[in-house]
C-alpha cells in the first residue's frame, strides 16, 4: 500500500497513531452525539459557538451582540442544565467582559479602566450588597436561582467600570448609541406585531419559546390587573410589560437627540420612524411610569439644549388627551392619578408594608433571600423602597450617591468638554435616559430588581453611557478622572 506524502511525513514523526486515535474518537463522539441528541441541538449549539468566536474577536462584535440579547432575547435561557440555567444575556455579558480582556492583553490596549468619581459609591454599592446577601441567607431557602440572580446583578454593577473603558472610544460609544435605537425600534416592532395579531397567534407564537424558559398558554398574554376584559398590555419578548416598558422609555430617550441633532448618528427618516415605534409600543404596554419617564427625559432634554423637545411632549400630551383611540389610556391615567383604581391602591398597600420592614430592620436590611418575620414579605413597587428592604437605609443612601455622582459629573462633563454633535446625542440621550430610570424607579421596581436582570443590565448601560469620557474631549481627561490600568497612547484605532 502506498500512502499518500503527507502521511508518510506524519508517519515519521511518529504521531500517526496519535492522530489516527484523536479522528477515531471525535469520529465516535460525534456520531454519538447526532444518535443521541436531537441534531437540531447539535447545529444549534454549533452556531451559539460560531457566533461567541466571533464576538470574542472584537469588543465592537461583543458589545453589539449584548445590545441584540437586551433587546431581543432578554429572557432566553439555554435549553439545559448545567446545575443552573445560564440565560443568553449571562453568556452576552460574560463575553463582552472576555472581549475587553482579551484586547487589554493584546499588543495595543486602548479602553484602558479609569478613575471615576463614581467608583467609590459603585465599590461601596457592590459590596453592602454582598454584605446583605450573605447576612440574609438564613431568613429563606438559598436555591440555585436565588444564587444565580444575585450573582448577575453583582457582575453587572461589576461590569460597569469596563463599560465606561470601551465607551471611551467614539466609535463605541457611537455604536452603543445607534444600537440602543436601532434595536429599540426592532423589539418595539415586535411588540406592536404581537399586541394587534389574533390572540390565539400570539399565544402560538410565544409558547414556541417553552424551550427557552419563557411561559406557555394564555397567559403569556397580559393585561391590566390581569384581567382580560380590560385593556391588553403589549410586552414583546420581555415578558413583563413594565419591564418592557422601562426598556421601551431608555430606548425613547436615545432616539429622542437622534431627531433633533444637526448631526444625528442615524439617517433623519429612520430615527423619526425609530421614535415612532418606540413610542406607540411604549403606549401599548400601559405602563404609567415608563410613559412619563419618557416625557421626564424629553423634558430635560428640551431644558439643557434642545427646546424642540418641549414641542414635542406638549403635541405628545394633547395627542393622548384628544385621539379616541387614547381614551381608554388617558380614564387610566386619570384613575391613576386620584388613587382609584386597584393597581395604585394595592401600589399604596405595598408602600406602607415596606415601610414597616424598613423601619423594623433599617441598616442593611434583610437581604436578598426572604425575611425573618412571617409578618413581612420582600417586594414592592418601588426601586428605592426594595433597596432599602434588601440592603437598608445603608444602601439607599449608597445607591443615591451613586447614580447623583453619574448624573452631575455627565452634566458636567458635557458644558465643560467641547463635544461634536454626534458624541453629543449619546450623552444627552443617556442623562434623559438616567433621569427617565431614577423617575420610573417610584413607581416601578424592575431597574434593580434581581428578577429582572435584562432591566438591571439596562440600567448599568445607562450609567456606564452617562458617565463615558470619550477621547474626542478638547480639554483631553476629566478632571474627576485618573488613569488606573496603562495602555499604549499612541495605539492604533482599530479594536481587536
Amino acid at each position: 500500500m502506498v500512502w499518500p506524502a503527507s502521511l508518510r511525513r506524519v508517519a515519521r514523526a511518529g504521531i500517526a497513531w496519535p492522530a489516527l486515535l484523536v479522528c477515531v474518537l471525535v469520529g465516535v463522539g460525534v456520531g454519538a452525539a447526532v444518535t443521541l441528541i436531537n441534531p437540531l441541538w447539535l447545529i444549534a449549539g454549533l452556531a451559539g459557538v460560531l457566533v461567541a468566536a466571533w464576538a470574542l474577536a472584537d469588543a465592537r462584535r461583543a458589545l453589539w451582540l449584548l445590545l441584540a440579547v437586551v433587546a431581543l432575547l432578554p429572557r432566553f435561557t439555554l435549553p439545559l442544565r448545567l446545575g443552573f440555567t445560564p440565560t443568553f444575556l449571562d453568556l452576552a455579558l460574560i463575553g463582552l467582559l472576555a472581549a475587553w480582556g482579551a484586547h487589554q492583553l493584546g499588543p495595543q490596549p486602548r479602553m484602558r479602566l479609569m478613575g471615576h468619581v463614581i467608583a467609590l459609591p459603585l465599590s461601596a454599592m457592590v459590596l453592602i450588597a454582598l454584605v446583605t446577601f450573605i447576612l440574609g441567607v438564613p431568613n429563606g431557602a438559598l436555591t440555585p436561582m436565588v444564587l444565580r440572580r444575585f450573582a448577575e446583578l453583582a457582575l453587572s454593577l461589576v461590569a460597569v467600570p469596563v463599560l465606561i473603558a470601551i465607551f471611551r472610544e467614539p466609535e463605541l460609544l457611537a455604536d452603543a448609541g445607534r444600537g440602543i435605537v436601532l434595536l429599540g425600534a426592532l423589539s418595539a416592532l415586535i411588540g406592536i406585531v404581537l399586541y394587534f395579531v389574533p390572540d390565539d397567534w400570539a399565544i402560538r407564537a410565544l409558547s414556541a419559546l417553552r424551550p427557552f424558559g419563557y411561559p406557555t398558554g394564555p397567559g403569556v398574554l397580559r393585561f391590566i390587573r390581569d384581567d382580560p376584559a380590560l385593556m391588553q398590555r403589549a410586552t414583546g419578548l420581555w415578558i413583563d410589560p413594565n419591564a418592557f416598558g422601562g426598556w421601551l422609555m431608555v430606548a425613547g430617550a436615545f432616539a429622542l437627540p437622534q431627531v433633533l441633532s444637526r448631526q444625528p448618528l442615524l439617517p433623519r427618516a429612520a430615527a423619526w420612524l425609530a421614535l415612532g415605534a418606540i413610542v406607540l409600543a411604549l403606549a401599548l404596554t400601559v405602563s404609567r411610569a415608563a410613559m412619563l419617564g419618557l416625557a421626564v427625559a424629553a423634558a430635560a432634554l428640551g431644558l439643557l439644549r434642545y427646546r424642540r423637545a418641549l414641542l414635542l411632549v406638549v403635541l405628545g400630551a394633547l395627542a393622548m388627551l384628544t385621539l379616541p383611540q387614547t381614551r381608554e389610556l388617558v380614564a387610566h391615567f386619570a384613575e391613576g392619578f386620584a388613587g382609584r383604581d386597584l393597581a395604585t391602591q394595592m401600589r399604596f398597600g405595598e408602600y406602607k408594608d415596606a415601610l414597616r420592614l424598613i423601619a423594623r430592620y433599617p441598616l442593611f436590611g434583610v437581604g436578598f433571600v426572604g425575611t425573618p418575620d412571617v409578618d413581612l414579605y420582600l417586594g414592592v413597587s418601588s426601586m428605592y423602597l426594595l433597596i432599602a428592604q434588601q440592603t437598608g437605609l445603608v444602601g439607599l443612601m449608597t445607591f443615591t450617591a451613586l447614580v447623583l455622582a453619574a448624573l452631575v459629573s455627565s452634566v458636567r462633563f458635557v458644558w465643560r468638554n467641547g463635544l461634536s454633535d454626534a458624541t453629543l446625542t449619546v450623552l444627552l440621550g443617556a442623562q434623559g435616559a438616567l433621569l427617565g430610570v431614577l423617575f420610573t424607579g417610584v413607581f416601578d421596581h424592575y431597574f434593580f430588581n434581581i428578577d429582572f436582570h435584562n432591566a438591571v443590565i439596562v440600567f448599568c448601560l445607562v450609567i456606564a453611557l452617562a458617565t463615558a469620557r470619550p477621547r474626542e474631549s478638547v480639554h483631553g481627561v476629566a478632571s474627576d478622572e485618573r488613569v488606573i490600568v496603562t495602555g499604549d497612547a499612541r495605539a492604533a484605532s482599530r479594536l481587536r
